[in-house]
């Protein structure tokens, strides 16, 4: 219960306007002391103020809730294009997936930053990248979902420590149709057939540049994916050998637990067997009395005369 009203208390801490934040905190964690809840007092004082573009995302979660619900699907949408990709699947979902997500973050950066200056806060360059870092990092990982979801971040989060997200990508063409072509000229009747033959060339050539241009931005989005899977192949497998780790120490502890255990079983075994060796002399010591008694008495008896 001393965990959950922490809890709660935090979350309300975490909704405040930055500047009543410390206040508020240190304010609670006299009332938890005076209460007599000591643990909780520690745990309330400890909460850190989040920086403006923190404070901003956590609001999201407050007031956006389902933007942000749509900004962490699309990140698993992307997390399943970049593993598909690397399987050999196709490029067009990865960019189709990338560009949600960037959809996605802009839209909740834009509500963030709006939210900022109605709390009377400069919406400025530094903290609109801080606040995209964090949704972005939060779209990458599952873990920094988790944090984003509960609203209740001290720093901002960086996409580097959880995955990758891709760079911008080229819009896609139209179904049916080549590459967007740029700067091509344009046709019409009376040109010469010098010039036909020319605008085919340069067609051509852009054409030929642009089928360049999108194999080698298949060929990026597949290095981004095959970096992506590395980076949580390289997490699960940090987070599998912290948690061998844990278990081989734990499993030590128990080991040890148990030797003593064994010792002190041997120890208190041995003073039985010795407390039994004394019982033993003891009821041996005590039949011999006792024949011994027996024998006294019938010598006594016998010395008795008879009486005639």
């Amino acid at each position: 219960m001393s965990k959950l009203a922490t809890a709660q208390a935090g979350d309300e801490l975490f909704g405040l306007a930055p500047e009543e934040f410390v206040a508020a905190r240190d304010e609670l964690a006299r009332r938890l002391r005076r209460e007599g809840d000591a643990e909780a007092a520690r745990r309330v004082k400890a909460l850190r103020r989040p920086p403006l573009s923190a404070w901003a995302v956590n609001q999201l979660a407050r007031g956006q809730q389902k933007a942000l619900d749509q900004l962490l699907a699309a990140g698993e949408r992307l997390r399943a294009a970049h593993r598909s990709a690397l399987a050999g699947g196709d490029a067009a979902e990865l960019r189709a997936a990338a560009r949600a997500e960037r959809e996605a973050v802009a839209r909740l950066v834009a509500a963030a930053l709006a939210g900022l200056r109605e709390a009377g806060h400069a919406a400025t360059d530094a903290t609109r990248d801080r606040v995209a870092a964090t949704l972005h990092a939060a779209a990458a990982s599952p873990e920094a979902a988790d944090l984003v979801r509960h609203g209740r971040l001290t720093a901002d989060l960086d996409p580097s420590g959880f995955g990758t997200t891709p760079d911008d990508e080229t819009e896609a063409a139209p179904a049916g149709r080549g590459p967007r072509r740029r700067g091509a000229a344009g046709t019409g009747p009376g040109r010469g057939r010098g010039r036909g033959t020319a605008r085919a060339g340069a067609d051509a050539a852009a054409e030929g540049n642009g089928d360049r241009a999108v194999a080698a931005e298949d060929d990026a989005a597949a290095r981004r994916a095959r970096r992506a899977a590395a980076v949580a192949a390289r997490d699960d497998a940090r987070k599998r050998a912290r948690l061998a780790a844990d278990q081989a120490v734990l499993a030590t502890r128990h080991a040890e637990r148990l030797g003593r255990l064994a010792d002190q079983a041997e120890r208190e075994a041995g003073r039985a067997r010795a407390t039994a060796a004394a019982a033993i002399e003891a009821a041996s010591a005590a039949r011999e009395r006792a024949t011994r008694a027996a024998k006294d008495l019938r010598e006594a008896e016998d010395r008795i005369p008879a009486d005639h």
